[in-house]
């Protein structure tokens, strides 16, 4: 048995603790005191129970000999195993409990006792305690105790609140909070704590749980310095209270007393000093810091500003190269979203921050302060440390030099559009807040989550579509593919001459419908058209009045068509047949794209120029511009730029550099260069992408042959923000051959037109069922036969993840540090198949039962029976007694299943205290089904400083 308080610090008196510190004790209602009483009564029973060989019976002790004690041992093995293979429901999967009360003492229903899961695994709830703020921008804080003595780690943080009532809520750790018997007022002179603080967790705007990855934990208890929770909320609009509700808003953590070998730890940059200016357009808040500790791995990131923020960006400096941590919108949930895992932080590195603010709207200056109507300046960065050189809370709030940020990238002053539909679409892993749905339920959009993978449809399409090269696809207003084709023309070795100009003219325009649109769902065609037009199609676009906007790589032109089908061209730019470099003319130009609001058009060329050109919607030229690099000394032109996609809420466009194997996006008002992503599983050249704004934003691309590297033809999912791939495919039945465009619809299926093979592949999300490659890696999922009391009894709450530790081999061979791998995860059951075995273990428990039923009666038989032949009772007799009394000195249940392998005491303590009024246990100890970040693999283990 570990050290923990006493049962009854885990029983309903925690709430009613709770409440005691708000209300009082003539508050406490007399029926939870009976229970109280009940349940005190009931323990003393069962302690004498268990130590004396007696049973307890509707409130009495009865004495039972062997047998009694077999069959309550059978019955906790079999209460046991049945909790344990039927798996409640999760504490994250829970439906949302709105926390506003009318009154205080409903509060006390919403607070669980801290549950014990097992041995090791516990949570701990901590709420307000009905309160009622009266003043708007009202700050109230309460101190929790650490429910035990030794160290412990939280591990998981669920908040119960609404953005309609709460501003943001923080969670502190320290040794001495300002009170300990009631809430408090600490917007004022008091503060949250005596001693120094720890900020460990902070929420807004409705964001989800936040999970951290395996084997990291936040450090408090004995010998953390931090012996007390203090739960910060401030309560912003007054108003929301109209109604005279009392809230009991707060968290859940989910916390662990295994020791953890990394410790987590918060990295806080603000801004304490800037000034936004009424009217201005932008402001800037810049703050930067030199880091001299110990190496910390970021794995998470939150931004935190009022109104007027618009993007918050944080980086890492080291020898003069800025490395995005994170970037993201503060008015979108302000959640913790994964980091960069290519990032690490060491001595002499810098770590910088950059809030950009509009005071657009406002008639007066706005400062940094604790109002609603203040501005705040926050990026709050998660790490990992080494436990050796744990520290769990570092801030900077020095402002950055100008010349310093005078390098920050292009990306970090580009404001990310924020539309009411994205307020839960951006949520991390796609989950709307407890249970509500998204506002753009209606909307469906492809969110991969860490147990999905693109599986290739083989069935689609259902007939043939009789393809010639597949050079471009597209998606129209209604999500029909249109599907843009060579016919019988191919694009060979003879095709051009050495000035580009087309060789075989003779053959005249393709006479085949050169553009078919399809049904995505079943692959039929419902539209063709482009007959004798074109001759060597290349990319296709749809514009909002589902107009076809095409290249032809043979007429160096781009051409905007009807949708009518009657093939009608609406406007032509540049000279038919006729390459060139000026304003006028492309030279086999490669894909076009329009931007939605503006309509403004971007061409990419091409194959023998290296730029992207901007039209009016009209065909006026507007500008262009090259290839981009955060280092202007080291910028490297583009070769052949090939793809391009518009992001139209954050107004960038991004464009596939093929031979370079990058992807590259700029502002597309007016091509300033924002960032690049570039990645080895490219294997050297980038094709074609597409994007969804799903998530943090999703690029999906497909790479192609390199006479240079060597790597397998697929598509990936790459995170926009974090860069970092997410998911790669490929076909199941025929391999790629030249995988040359892809588009995403809207319910997340994927389509790849293969212009080597003549067809198109699709793809939907699947759940993991077998080999899968994730980012690269290999995930093998194999099925197990193991022993019964592994494979049935509760799992440890995190075996779904990898354990950092355990995977340090792994790392040093795949650069994917934040890549789940689950080398021996046994593949799920289905609820039929996982029924079985508890079917039989039921049956065969029953059959023992009876046996034993039997037993009993016969030998109470045969004792009247000798009573009544007046037999001498010593013969059997001096054996039960001698068995009774040996029982009666050393059998414990509850040591007899907590020392075998796989049982803990739950299920024993479960049994023995069923009779009180204390609620059953409904969490388990499994994983969250609303996990918020995947298990990192761990860096290799951090190099001491030489400071």
């Amino acid at each position: 048995m570990w050290s923990v308080p006493p049962m009854d610090y885990y029983g309903q008196s925690w709430a009613i603790w709770c409440f005691y510190s708000e209300r009082g004790s003539a508050d406490v209602t007399s029926y939870q005191l009976k229970k109280k009483k009940k349940r005190e009564n009931n323990r003393h029973l069962e302690r004498r129970a268990a130590t004396t060989s007696s049973l307890v019976v509707n409130g009495r002790v009865r004495p039972v000999g062997v047998m009694g004690l077999l069959v309550v041992s059978l019955v906790v093995a079999f209460l046991h195993h049945s909790h344990s293979v039927e798996l409640q429901p999760s504490l994250y999967g829970s439906k949302r409990v709105w926390e506003d009360v009318l009154n205080p003492s409903d509060c006390v229903s919403r607070v669980k006792p801290p549950q014990l899961f097992n041995s090791q695994n516990f949570t701990v709830d901590l709420r307000m305690p009905g309160v009622l703020p009266t003043e708007s921008d009202t700050y109230l804080c309460m101190a929790f105790p650490v429910p035990t003595s030794r160290d412990s780690y939280i591990v998981d943080f669920l908040p119960h609140a609404s953005m309609d009532t709460v501003h943001h809520m923080l969670l502190f750790g320290c040794q001495t909070p300002v009170s300990t018997s009631s809430h408090w007022d600490c917007g004022s002179v008091q503060g949250t704590c005596e001693d120094e603080s720890s900020i460990m967790y902070a929420w807004a705007r409705n964001a989800p749980p936040t999970k951290l990855p395996k084997d990291v934990g936040f450090k408090v208890g004995r010998n953390s310095g931090m012996s007390y929770f203090v739960l910060q909320i401030h309560y912003g609009d007054v108003s929301a209270f109209r109604d005279h509700h009392r809230d009991c808003s707060g968290l859940t953590l989910r916390m662990t007393l295994k020791p953890q070998p990394f410790i987590a730890g918060i990295y806080l940059l603000m801004s304490v000093d800037t000034v936004i200016l009424p009217g201005k357009k932008v402001t800037n808040a810049d703050v930067a810091c030199d880091y001299d500790s110990y190496p910390i791995y970021p794995f998470a990131f939150r931004t935190h500003t009022h109104s007027l923020g618009k993007v918050v960006s944080g980086y890492r400096i080291r020898d003069g190269k800025w490395s995005l941590i994170g970037r993201q919108s503060p008015q979108l949930p302000q959640a913790f979203y994964p980091a960069n895992r290519d990032v690490t932080v060491q001595y002499g590195d810098t770590m910088a921050a950059r809030c950009v603010f509009s005071g657009e709207g406002r008639i007066s200056k706005t400062y940094i302060g604790g109002t609603s109507s203040d501005e705040m300046c926050n990026f709050y960065m998660m790490y990992y440390m080494d436990r050796k050189h744990a520290v769990p809370f570092m801030s900077c709030m020095e402002t950055g030099s100008k010349e310093l940020f005078r390098h920050i990238p292009a990306e970090a002053n580009v404001p990310i559009a924020v539309s009411p539909g994205h307020m839960h679409a951006m949520m991390p892993m796609g989950n709307a807040t407890d249970g509500k749905q998204p506002m753009n339920a209606n909307k469906a959009e492809p969110l991969l989550d860490q147990d999905s993978h693109l599986e290739q449809v083989s069935a689609w399409p259902q007939s043939s579509l009789q393809l010639g090269q597949v050079s471009g696809l597209a998606l129209d207003s209604d999500s029909n593919l249109v599907i843009f084709h060579r016919g019988d023309h191919h694009w060979g070795a003879d095709s051009f001459n050495s000035q580009a100009r087309y060789q075989q003219r003779a053959l005249g325009p393709i006479q085949q419908s050169t553009i078919l649109v399809v049904d995505p769902a079943n692959g039929r065609i419902l539209k063709a058209s482009g007959r004798n037009m074109f001759y060597l199609p290349h990319g296709i676009t749809t514009d909002q009045e589902n107009n076809y906007w095409v290249t032809d790589v043979a007429l160096h032109q781009v051409l905007k068509v009807s949708r009518d089908g009657r093939d009608r061209t609406l406007l032509v730019l540049g000279e038919a047949f006729t390459p060139g470099s000026d304003t006028e003319h492309f030279c086999q130009p490669t894909d076009v794209a329009v931007d939605p609001e503006t309509r403004n058009v971007f061409v990419s060329d091409g194959y023998c120029n290296a730029r992207i050109l901007k039209f009016a919607a009209d065909g006026t030229y507007l500008t262009q511009w090259g290839a981009g690099s955060s280092d202007r000394r080291r910028r490297t032109p583009f070769r052949i730029p090939h793809s391009l996609v518009l992001l139209p809420e954050r107004k960038e466009v991004c464009v596939a550099d093929r031979e370079n194997g990058r992807i590259q996006c700029f502002i597309a008002e007016t091509g300033e260069f924002v960032k690049e992503i570039k990645n080895e599983d490219f294997g050297g050249e980038v094709f074609a992408i597409t994007y969804s704004p799903a998530g943090n934003g999703l690029i999906f691309a497909v790479n192609g042959d390199s006479p240079y590297h060597s790597a397998p033809l697929r598509g990936f999912v790459l995170d926009y923000s974090t860069k970092q791939i997410l998911d790669s495919f490929s076909p199941t039945h025929k391999e790629f051959k030249m995988p040359h465009d892809i588009v995403v619809t809207k319910d997340g299926s994927v389509f790849v037109g293969d212009a080597g093979s003549n067809s198109v592949f699709k793809f939907t999300a699947e759940k993991l069922h077998r080999s899968v490659k994730k980012a690269g890696i290999e995930v093998q999922e194999l099925e197990e036969v193991e022993a019964f009391v592994q494979a049935k009894l509760k799992p440890d709450p995190n075996i779904s993840k990898t354990a950092p530790v355990k995977e340090k081999q792994t790392v040093a061979e795949k650069s994917h540090p934040l890549v789940e791998v689950e080398p021996r995860k046994s593949t799920p059951k289905s609820k039929k198949e996982n029924s079985v075995l508890p079917a039989v273990v039921v049956s065969l428990l029953l059959v023992l039962l009876l046996v034993i039923v039997f037993l009993g009666v016969f030998m109470c038989w045969m004792k009247n029976k000798r009573n009544e032949i007046k037999m001498e009772p010593r013969s059997m007799g001096g054996v039960l007694g001698k068995i009774r009394g040996k029982a009666a000195g050393t059998l414990n249940l509850g040591k007899f299943f907590a020392s075998h392998k796989g049982y803990s005491r739950q299920g024993f303590d479960q049994l023995s205290t069923e009779g009180s009024d204390q609620e059953r246990n409904v969490e388990d100890s499994s994983d969250s089904d609303t996990e918020e970040y995947s298990a990192p693999p761990p860096r290799p283990p951090p190099p001491q400083s030489s400071s």
